[in-house]
């Protein structure tokens, strides 16, 4: 008996790798044909779209011949194989499949517009992240639907959260003894320059000085804890990195923090200073450790 093909997920499916196909991406059409195929063998329309999406004239030919065994009146099939072998198809063999009386139901490859009995099953899939979310889009990399919020467009198709970070993956190096040996090196570095900030005074120019320095020291600081990790990176090692500069800087600007809240309101100003060299140096040491 042949395969059920007009499950509303297969018809969906085949939309939208026709739409796919239509917008020119190219691998990520073949790869939904080749998913629709291996669930659904006897499906005409998805060896037709198969057909036109492939590049190799032999891969072309085989899909084409696939189409023609499950529907010898396949006028598709036909033509695609005449011009691929360069024949001149017969009148005769171009008549139109709806002359030939089959009551069995053909799944020509069309691109007529959808029915509107059909437009509440093309949007049977929810996205893998987000349940309440139905979407007709997936991920080219794994095939996992995916809604518009998730999905991330790329030059081949649309890709899911998760395969993207397991490309980012391939950057990062780092071992779990790095996520203690930079901040061990970071620390005491952190903790000098956040004393020494605190108790240099306000004033314009200390405030001038700060902004300006915080930069190269946060940015000393970082260069350090790499050169410390060999230079590995770690998706996590900035961050850790940076909040390691904040505490440098909050450790000895804590009896302000106290006198603040013991009612002493003019701390604030006192604050400020630190507070200028935690923002500077924190993104000069991340941006060191990316």
């Amino acid at each position: 008996m042949a395969t059920e093909i007009n499950g509303p997920r297969l018809r969906a499916l085949l939309r939208q790798a026709d739409r796919v196909a239509e917008s020119g991406k190219r691998a990520a059409a073949i790869q939904l044909y080749k998913e629709i195929l291996a669930e659904a063998p006897d499906m005409e329309g998805a060896w037709i779209g198969l057909a036109e999406v492939e590049i190799d004239p032999a891969e072309k030919e085989k899909a084409l011949q696939q189409a023609l065994a499950i529907n010898p009146n396949s006028v598709a099939a036909k033509k695609g194989l005449a011009k691929l072998w360069g024949e001149v198809l017969p009148n005769s063999e171009a008549v139109p499949e709806t002359a030939v009386s089959n009551p069995t139901p053909q799944n020509e490859h069309q691109h007529a517009p959808v029915q509107a009995a059909e437009t509440d099953e093309a949007f049977d899939l929810v996205c893998y992240r987000h349940p309440d979310r139905e979407t007709a889009l997936r991920c080219y990399n794994c095939n996992k639907p995916i809604c518009s919020q998730c999905a991330v467009k790329t030059p081949v198709g649309y890709i899911c959260p998760d395969c993207i970070r397991e490309k980012e993956d391939i950057f990062f190096n780092s071992k779990p003894t790095d996520y203690v040996i930079a901040p061990l090196i970071a620390l005491p570095l952190s903790l000098l320059a956040g004393y020494l900030v605190t108790f240099l005074g306000g004033g314009f120019f200390g405030y001038i000085i700060v902004f300006f320095a915080g930069g190269l020291i946060g940015g000393f600081i970082g260069r350090i804890a790499k050169r410390a990790v060999g230079h590995r990176r770690g998706r996590y090692l900035p961050h850790v990195i940076g909040a390691t500069v904040i505490l440098g800087a909050a450790v000895p600007a804590i009896p302000i923090l106290l006198a603040i809240v013991f009612g002493n309101p003019g701390a604030l100003i006192a604050l400020l200073l630190p507070g200028i060299y935690a923002f500077v140096a924190t993104g000069a040491a991340f941006y060191q450790m990316k």
